[in-house]
């Protein structure tokens, strides 16, 4: 009886020693800091440099564009007749009233006077019947002139006939002045509108030949 009154005394002992360390830890772990849930801030700023840009050493870039002369460049001006609507090839002055000429291109031409500029005309009319045979004779303008021009057949290669009446010039003339507009200024030289005399220097050759050689100009005005 002796013995198990001291055993039980033991063990009494051992569980207060026990609950006493359980309630230790508990305190020790509830006392413990929390980790932080920032992050550490960080500097959004750029380290500010102590040392300055340097200069620029290039210059502004000088404009492409240049200015265009008062007077472009001079080419042919394809004239091979006055006052006939019958020729293949060719170009033909009318100061009068005329007919027919309906796979032509008629252009209108009245002088107009141009600062720095000599033997000035403005385009007021256009005809233009290259492609379909439509075009109509144009009124001859006061002070001015109407020129017609066509480009002319092949009768060789055609099959038709022993004549070409195509040349390098006048193809050349029907190009460019297809772009003309109403509007457009054309200096024009080597013109006689009053003694309505052809200028070339090869009146003894034909003037669909190749050898032809007309010598009036055209040059735009770039006003």
């Amino acid at each position: 009886m002796k013995k198990l009154s001291l055993l039980l005394a033991a063990l009494m002992i051992f569980c207060c020693f026990a609950m006493a360390s359980c309630s230790e830890e508990e305190a020790t772990s509830s006392t413990a800091p929390e980790a932080s849930s920032t992050a550490p801030a960080t500097s959004s700023e750029a380290p500010v440099s102590s040392e300055e840009p340097e200069a620029s050493s290039e210059e502004p870039a000088e404009s492409s564009e240049e200015e265009l002369p008062l007077v472009g460049e001079a080419k042919t001006f394809w004239l091979t007749h006055f006052g006939d609507a019958s020729v293949e090839g060719a170009g033909s002055i009318f100061t009068q009233s005329y007919s027919g000429a309906a796979w032509w291109l008629h252009v209108a031409f009245v002088p107009v006077t141009v600062e720095g500029a000599e033997n000035v005309y403005e385009i007021v009319a256009i005809s233009n019947g290259l492609a379909d045979g439509s075009a109509t004779p144009l009124d001859i303008p006061e002070g001015g002139f109407v020129w017609a021009i066509n480009t002319g057949n092949d009768y060789i290669s055609l099959g038709m006939g022993d004549t070409d009446f195509t040349s390098p010039n006048c193809s050349a003339m029907v190009a460019d002045a297809q772009l003309w507009m109403v509007g457009d200024k054309i200096q024009l030289n080597g013109l006689d509108l009053e003694g309505l005399t052809v200028p070339t220097e090869t009146a003894d050759t034909m003037w669909y030949d190749d050898a032809y050689v007309c010598t009036a100009t055209w040059a735009p005005i770039n006003d």
